[in-house]
């Protein structure tokens, strides 16, 4: 091999790998946060007031309390999740109403909660991943890979109410700590929030996943009430979350936040809002909800997503792209390129098959 072979081989060589010692060194950071079954319907248009007044879903002594502070005021939606209608205002971005024209699906077929944690953190469905079983992912995560590059090994953590999110992370293999599962009873958000708020303000990891879950587990009761509150809670923690990174000068200017949930909820004001399910999972399963086998329960692979910080761009609105969207909706595979796009880092490095960024987040 002559001289100049050698260096133009050893040339590409370098270029092959000079993005990701760049995306290592750029020091952004990322917190996820995932709310589990939080229905684009509440974030929107607010609490349902057929289902605010119906006794069976919310109690007839907290009705009035409900009223007042979520039902008869201008704007619903922005009374129970103040502060992510707030990022949309300041620089941020809130999107999934559809009132407005805004779509956000799964790709996955199944419209629960493992599927969709794995479309999230991968960029891709699985249909090997059919219930929400202790079972280790045998599909790589972003934030696994992560925690295999330089600058990132051993800084990337998650934080989770659910006891599956060790399994759906696959923390023996990749080595990202996962604390979840720890609390036995309600409100198990709370101690998730504390601890990771905790690390956050002491270790500072340049990425941060916390997932989550009460809105979910009070809703599959169904308990409306609980379930808003769960969700009004979950709004509040996310808001000291965003104050605490401003008030850090290690992370300020540096960290995007991206908010997002697994799953949608049926949509109609009755006893399908408390359950989701598809047609697909449905008929593999047909003891469970067997009135909905041949629809599915209607309005649950509808989802949304809120962000802000450095790696959100401005003045795109991702309507006006399909991007890697379905019909002309956005997809949940999109949240894992969206991700590691706002880390400077390129997304086909980490897997080129995955869902493309949303538009607010490309380049």
């Amino acid at each position: 091999m002559t001289l100049f072979l050698r260096i133009v081989l050893a040339l590409a060589l370098l270029a092959q790998f000079a993005e990701p010692v760049t995306a290592a060194t750029s020091n952004q950071r990322l917190v996820l946060v995932t709310l589990d079954g939080v229905r684009w319907q509440e974030l929107f248009r607010g609490p349902d007031p057929v289902l605010t007044e119906n006794s069976h879903y919310t109690h007839e002594d907290l009705k009035e309390s409900v009223q007042k502070a979520w039902i008869e005021v201008p704007d619903r939606g922005a009374a129970l999740m103040p502060f992510l209608h707030e990022m949309a205002r300041t620089g941020g971005t809130l999107y999934g109403n559809r009132d407005k024209g805004e779509c956000m699906k799964v790709v996955n077929d199944m419209w629960f909660s493992y599927p969709g944690y794995n479309e999230i953190l991968t960029g891709r469905p699985d249909n090997r991943i059919t219930s929400n079983d202790k079972i280790y992912n045998p599909n790589v995560t972003f934030l696994e890979w992560l925690n295999r590059q330089p600058g990132f090994k051993g800084q990337v953590t998650a934080f989770g109410t659910w006891d599956v999110f060790p399994y759906i992370i696959n923390d023996k293999r990749s080595g990202v700590p996962v604390n979840a599962g720890l609390g036995n009873r309600f409100p198990t958000d709370t101690l998730t929030a504390r601890l990771a708020l905790q690390t956050l303000r002491k270790s500072k990891p340049r990425v941060l996943y916390i997932g989550m879950g009460d809105t979910d587990e009070l809703a599959h009761v169904g308990n409306y009430e609980q379930y808003l509150a769960a969700a009004n809670r979950a709004d509040d923690f996310i808001r000291t979350i965003w104050e605490t990174i401003e008030a850090d000068p290690v992370m300020r200017g540096k960290t995007t936040l991206i908010v997002t949930t697994d799953h949608g909820r049926g949509e109609a004001a009755d006893e399908t809002w408390t359950e989701h399910s598809s047609k697909t999972y449905l008929e593999m399963y047909p003891t469970y909800l067997r009135d909905y086998t041949k629809t599915g329960i209607i309005g649950s692979d509808a989802i949304w997503f809120a962000a802000i910080g450095p790696g959100v761009k401005l003045g795109s609105p991702l309507a006006s792209t399909k991007a890697d969207a379905v019909g002309a909706c956005a997809t949940q595979s999109q949240i894992a390129a969206s991700a590691l796009t706002a880390l400077g880092i390129d997304w086909r490095r980490f897997n080129p098959n995955a869902g493309m960024p949303l538009p607010q987040f490309g380049p």
